[in-house]
């Protein structure tokens, strides 16, 4: 059977006729459908859209949680750091405040100390003879020991300044001790007058003086006071003892001199 475009057409408007006989019945529907179709796209679309922009957000969000992982993990390793060093601190802090207080309870027995010290350097004092005592150094530091002695607000006077006086006055002291030291320019009085000397001291232990013509002289002896002038009256004494002081200040022959020496038992 040979179909031709007519039969065709036909056919179709057969078959389909009860289709368009129901088309209009069916816009309004169809319409809803569009509709509904359309808003359906519509939300898949916003949803696809949305899924993207979480998934962009949450790995963002997962970077994010990394960093501050890490960040958490670093600063609870400085806060261990930091513990570490507060309570390293908090040792030392307190080794130093124990060292001050020791420190500060040496200073006070050692303040305490210096009064007892004190009066051995100032019973020391007498015993310098004038040659010695009057030099710059050693005149300051007596004069400030005194001053020192005397007040009565120690704990103001620094113990640098005490220690300084008395350390002085007993180096000086020291030093003369260990040597002969000749000296000129002494003055004494005998007889209603008043008579120029020269001598020499064996240390702080005795000394002996003279007149220029060797007819006067005198044995120095420390005591409590001060050094005492005794006046020697043997004339042969008196004239070793001039002897003695010429070889004592290198004036004269270097020689055997007896002098009238007492050794204590």
């Amino acid at each position: 059977m040979k179909f031709t475009r007519s039969t065709l057409s036909l056919s179709f408007l057969l078959v389909f006729s009860p289709v368009l006989v129901a088309q209009d019945g069916g816009n309004e529907a169809n319409k809803n459908l569009r509709s509904t179709i359309q808003k359906w796209v519509a939300v898949m679309k916003e949803t696809q859209s949305k899924q993207k922009e979480w998934k962009e957000q949450q790995q963002i969000l997962a970077d994010s949680k990394a960093s501050l992982e890490a960040e958490n993990v670093q600063m609870e390793s400085e806060i261990l750091s930091a513990f570490a060093r507060l309570s390293k601190t908090d040792a030392s802090w307190k080794e130093k405040l124990d060292q001050k207080q020791r420190f500060d309870e040496g200073r006070e027995e050692l303040r305490e100390g210096l009064t007892g010290l004190e009066e051995r350097i100032s019973a020391v004092i007498p015993l310098l003879p004038n040659e010695l005592a009057s030099q710059p150094k050693l005149e300051k530091a007596i004069v400030d020991h005194k001053n020192f002695v005397i007040r009565k607000d120690k704990e103001a006077i620094g113990l640098n300044s005490r220690l300084t006086a008395m350390l002085t006055i007993l180096t000086e002291a020291e030093k003369f001790n260990q040597v002969v030291t000749p000296f000129s320019g002494k003055s004494a009085e005998t007889g209603g007058q008043k008579i120029l000397l020269d001598g020499i001291y064996f240390g702080l232990a005795m000394g002996f003086a003279a007149n220029e013509d060797g007819t006067i002289a005198f044995r120095l002896v420390p005591g409590s006071e001060g050094w005492v002038e005794e006046e020697l009256t043997d004339s042969e004494v008196i004239e070793d003892v001039r002897e003695l002081i010429d070889v004592g200040n290198a004036s004269g022959e270097t020689r055997l001199v007896s002098v009238p020496l007492e050794i204590a038992e």
